[in-house]
């Protein structure tokens, strides 16, 4: 089974069954503790706004799944400005890889949310505002480009090993015919 980084920022299970989405490596597994007495519920706080101070990016968060064809779908309500966090995968914060999409220009070549995300340094901060304005700080820890067949979809979505916040956005040149670019360009922070 091949998993494909597609349009701009988007990650898709085109080549998968529709029906296998859920299965795939970055789908969230959810179980059940028996219930009893002592079953603690916790309520899970979705982000909201998404800072990046070295780049500029003061942005809110739009939950966002995947596309009928399987791709990552990216912000709806005002795609320019907004970021896409998806939330079949981990919130920021917990343990997984958390990804958040966003495009890269706008019709007509001009600056859109994440412009500049390829001007990130290691080190660079990175916060995220839950609903409850809880703050969450991460750190880059490293930025590749990759071309859109040849994406570690498991590294990006499914890296259980810590608490990760992965960016991504379009990158390289445009191809007209394929309406996309050539690149991916995917931030890795982890959680302060």
């Amino acid at each position: 089974m091949t998993l494909i980084l597609y349009g701009c920022g988007s990650a898709s299970y085109a080549s998968q069954p529709k029906q296998q989405h859920a299965a795939s490596p970055t789908a969230r597994l959810v179980t059940k503790p028996p219930p009893g007495p002592s079953l603690i519920l916790i309520r899970k706080v979705n982000p909201i706004r998404l800072f990046i101070p070295a780049i500029g990016v003061n942005a809110a968060i739009e939950t966002v799944g995947v596309t009928p064809n399987g791709d990552l779908a990216v912000p709806k309500q005002n795609p320019w400005i907004d970021v896409g966090w998806y939330a079949s995968g981990s919130l920021p914060g917990e343990q997984g890889s958390a990804v958040i999409d966003g495009h890269l220009d706008r019709p007509g070549g001009y600056p859109a949310v994440f412009w500049r995300l390829r001007d990130l340094q290691t080190g660079d901060e990175v916060r995220v505002i839950d609903a409850v304005g809880k703050t969450l700080r991460f750190h880059v820890t490293g930025i590749a480009l990759y071309s859109p067949q040849n994406a570690p979809i498991q590294e990006i979505f499914g890296n259980d090993s810590g608490d990760f916040l992965n960016l991504i956005t379009c990158a390289g040149d445009w191809i007209p015919s394929q309406h996309q670019t050539t690149l991916r360009l995917v931030v890795y922070t982890s959680l302060d």
